[in-house]
């Protein structure tokens, strides 16, 4: 018996040396445990009861939004028809956003549609006038003032990912200058008007590997700058109400796709000018950021979704204080997300 002991140790040293490469063991960091758990939304203040948050999701090819405010009292869900995709309000929830494939004489091509949500009316804003694996146009999003929407322009040829805007009637497109070999996806412009930030190439400084950051610039493309240069992934973006910061997720899978190095979630506050950058909460799993309190002091997240892992929903204050969970979400999100 005593002979058997120096396999028995490898195999259990072997075993843990496994698990560890695939994060089942010691995951970085622990689920923490809410402030306060809001089982029904009469537990919620008022104040952010009123707030308005969209979750999206793919099943079966086929993209839909679900708009509520956090005291349930306002629902609404939309279904796109087959080839919809990347769908996005307005910020009065009115109107939806979003691009869709096109089968026209026999050739797909891109195109930009808009819903108006009251009414149920579906119209055209733009057909891309090139064949979908020439150039493409996607990541509709509205300007504040939603006369116009802006939206991302791929061309293949270029490796390159620029911005395009166009009014809501499908008039005045204009093609914001942005530099070559660079990409600009799912563009958010800042409440005043004056930034747009979008998803875009960037180096992690740490691991020297390449990852998706965040970058701003002018609403005319110029002076565009990275906000950050650590990460591997910033799948959530949104300024503050004043328009001077940026509220973002990050994801820095770490090592291997996070097969050696532990991984890292968090949700990070930075000023426009890519000053004062800081962590505001450290999360056990990925995160979307789904809005922001009136005045900005309140940051409303779930958990992304993964496969076999229900999300839910939670209120953190801007200094990653008073953590609440929305409970009363629990049964939905199981519903929307689950399985067919």
């Amino acid at each position: 018996m005593n002979r058997n002991k120096p396999h028995i140790t490898v195999l259990m040293l072997l075993s843990v040396f496994i698990l560890s490469l695939t994060g089942c063991v010691l995951t970085g960091s622990r689920a923490r445990t809410p402030d306060q758990v809001y089982k029904s939304p009469e537990n919620l203040p008022k104040y952010l009861g009123v707030i308005k948050i969209f979750l999206t999701r793919k099943k079966n090819n086929q993209v839909s939004g679900f708009l509520t405010s956090l005291d349930r009292e306002y629902q609404s869900e939309i279904t796109l028809e087959k080839n919809g995709r990347e769908l996005r309000i307005s910020r009065d929830s009115t109107l939806a956003a979003y691009s869709k494939v096109e089968t026209i004489e026999g050739e797909f091509r891109s195109s930009i549609r808009l819903l108006d949500l009251e009414n149920g009316t579906d119209s055209q804003v733009i057909l891309w006038s090139e064949i979908l694996t020439d150039s493409s146009i996607t990541d509709p999003n509205f300007y504040p003032e939603m006369e116009k929407l802006i939206f991302s322009i791929n061309w293949n040829d270029k490796n390159t990912i620029g911005l395009g805007s166009i009014g809501l009637d499908g008039t005045n497109y204009h093609q914001i200058d942005t530099p070559l070999h660079t990409f600009s996806e799912g563009p958010v412009v800042s409440l005043d008007g004056a930034k747009i930030l979008v998803l875009c190439e960037g180096m992690d400084l740490e691991s020297g590997k390449p990852g998706f950051m965040l970058c701003i610039m002018a609403n005319d493309g110029s002076h565009r700058i990275r906000l950050t240069t650590e990460g591997n992934y910033h799948g959530t973006y949104l300024f503050s109400p004043d328009s001077k910061s940026i509220i973002y997720s990050e994801d820095e899978w770490g090592g291997i796709l996070g097969l050696v190095n532990h991984p890292r979630y968090e949700i990070k506050r930075i000023e426009i000018n890519g000053q004062n950058e800081h962590t505001i909460l450290e999360w056990h799993r990925a995160v979307n950021v789904l809005a922001l309190s009136r005045d900005g002091t309140e940051i409303i997240f779930m958990d992304r979704f993964e496969e076999g892992e229900i999300p839910r929903i939670f209120i953190v204050d801007a200094y990653g204080q008073n953590l609440r969970h929305l409970a009363y979400f629990d049964e939905f999100l199981t519903d929307w997300y689950g399985e067919n």
